[in-house]
């Protein structure tokens, strides 16, 4: 009853869909409402650091120049399309009148502290937030992949109102073109199945392994034969992975996670790369060079 009431205020030629803002793309505003709420708590990578990503959660919306911060000002018609925003108890934004639409997140600047010297660099003096920035939201895996959206860095702002008045924020420009369900493990993952072996440390390896795919958050680990199970390792376990492509300079130690184990294989989420007689960060570099090698060997 409350939601009717509320849509009755807009005008019938405001809630027509000849008459929406041909800024935005009703579709695309559903599609990110969806994935991407008031209140929820997605992850974050800045300035396509795919190696670098964190939590966050996306306080609010800001609808031309008005701060929204629940879900129910975001109005729906009976087709549950979108048709405008509640910006008071009593006023109501039209669609058709919509012209600017940014997303509300709070200053996690402080996480940078986490990242060693090198990565820090690579975000230059501003660090991730700085003005023009890309910052890709990425999402719970759907049912068709994964969402994602690039949005642009605005700029820092401490709010001097609201609930989160006096708090530290970040105010982003969503590109609506790069609002995606993307299907990462067929876009990204090359499959391998080369000979691999599973470590806990530098001592004698748990099992003697197949190297079964390769992408650039993570490599999956398969029994070597039937009948074998893997070592009982755990989705707290740090591990180490070997395999090489037949020559002691083609030969890579990758070291991370696991976050996913059955008896038939275990996936490890990619953290670092030995080089130099030490563990380092792995980069994109070291990525794209092991499956250049993965693709050029099935050639």
């Amino acid at each position: 009853m409350l939601k009717r009431l509320l849509n009755s205020l807009l005008s019938d030629s405001d809630m027509t869909e000849n008459h929406v803002s041909s800024l935005f793309d009703r579709a695309k505003l559903k599609m990110l409402f969806e994935y991407f709420p008031i209140g929820y708590k997605p992850h974050y990578t800045p300035e396509f650091q795919r190696s670098i990503v964190f939590r966050t959660i996306i306080l609010g919306y800001r609808v031309n120049d008005h701060y929204l911060y629940s879900r129910d000002t975001v109005l729906m018609d009976e087709e549950e399309q979108p048709s405008g925003f509640r910006i008071a108890p009593e006023r109501v934004l039209a669609l058709s009148k919509l012209k600017k639409f940014q997303i509300v997140l709070p200053d996690t600047s402080e996480m940078e502290k986490k990242l060693d010297y090198f990565t820090r660099a690579e975000l230059g003096r501003t660090g991730q937030f700085g003005q023009g920035n890309t910052i890709t939201l990425i999402g719970e895996s759907a049912e068709r992949g994964v969402p994602t959206v690039d949005t642009l860095v605005d700029r820092r702002q401490v709010l001097s109102d609201g609930p989160y008045a006096n708090s530290s924020t970040i105010l982003l420009t969503p590109d609506f073109t790069t609002l995606a369900i993307t299907d990462k493990r067929r876009k990204q993952r090359v499959d391998a199945g080369i000979p691999a072996r599973l470590y806990f440390d530098d001592e004698a390896p748990l099992a003697e392994c197949i190297l079964g795919d390769f992408s650039e958050l993570s490599l999956r680990v398969n029994i070597a034969a039937p009948g074998q199970i893997m070592p009982p390792v755990t989705v707290i376990d740090t591990v180490i992975v070997d395999f090489d492509f037949g020559d002691i300079t083609s030969t890579y130690r990758v070291r991370g996670k696991v976050f996913r184990r059955t008896d038939e294989f275990c996936v490890v989420k990619l953290e670092q790369i030995f080089r130099d007689d030490a563990f380092e960060r792995i980069r994109m570099m070291d990525v794209m060079e092991i499956k250049t090698s993965l693709l050029n060997r099935k050639a």
